[in-house]
């Protein structure tokens, strides 16, 4: 009698060859996938030290200081002749006729100075109703009264006209880590009747602490102080507005 034999049959590799090279480059997208997120974490944690975004913002304020050395009246009429088109110049009568901070409080350096029409033909660009910086009196900005929930402000006053013999300061907000040196730096205001005794830079902190008030409370950056019309004061940036305070 014949016996049968049944063999198992033979797995062909041509069949398994597919699936066992997906299953390889499923594992190796697995492993750069892990790799590439563990480096991220390592970058993120060398990056911010894990510090809060405060003590973070408080460093970089600090470097900003450290590193922003006086400029030169040279490199300032360069970066306001661009910006206002050659139409000023300068007012090296004043004592100190230039000043840098951080006058709007986003961390990057900003740039004021004491300035004159060049001549009466720069007053048309001057006053022009389509020029590229903001014309205004610190000392008639009205701002909300912040004890009240409802109320109602006066219209804004209109640009005061720029004459000849005008003495205004011009104040240029800078961008990013380069500050008012970077040429996309064009925010500028340029304010009339702001231009008072012993002007400078102060931390406004330093000048909250000195007031007995609560410094911490206040954001980091810079005022204008002087005498103005004979009352010590300062100037400081307040919803996009730079507000006369004494």
């Amino acid at each position: 009698m014949t016996t049968l034999q049944i063999r198992p049959r033979a797995v062909s590799w041509n069949r398994i060859g597919p699936y066992r090279c997906a299953v390889v480059v499923i594992i190796a997208v697995s492993a750069i996938s892990l790799g590439c997120n563990a480096g991220k974490s390592k970058v993120a944690s060398t990056t911010l030290g894990g510090l809060p975004s405060n003590q973070i913002k408080a460093a970089n304020d600090e470097k900003m200081s450290a590193n922003e050395t006086a400029p030169t009246l040279a490199e300032v009429q360069t970066a306001l002749s661009r910006i206002y088109q050659d139409t000023l110049t300068i007012d090296v009568g004043e004592s100190e006729p230039v000043l840098w901070g951080d006058f709007n409080g986003d961390g990057s350096p900003d740039l004021a100075a004491v300035v004159r029409p060049r001549a009466k033909e720069a007053l048309p660009k001057l006053n022009g109703e389509y020029a590229n910086w903001i014309v205004e009196d610190p000392r008639t900005i009205v701002l909300p009264d912040p004890s009240k929930a409802v109320q109602r402000l006066p219209p804004p006053s209109a640009a005061p006209p720029i004459k000849v013999n005008d003495i205004l300061l011009a104040v240029l907000h800078g961008y990013g880590p380069s500050g008012w040196h970077h040429p996309y730096a064009r925010q500028t205001f340029l304010l009339c009747n702001a231009v008072g005794e012993n002007i400078r830079s102060q931390p406004l902190r330093e000048v909250w602490s000195a007031a007995g008030k609560n410094a911490q409370s206040q954001r980091q950056g810079n005022v204008i102080s002087e005498k103005l019309s004979g009352h010590e004061g300062f100037l400081y940036w307040s919803n996009g507005k730079y507000v006369w305070h004494q």
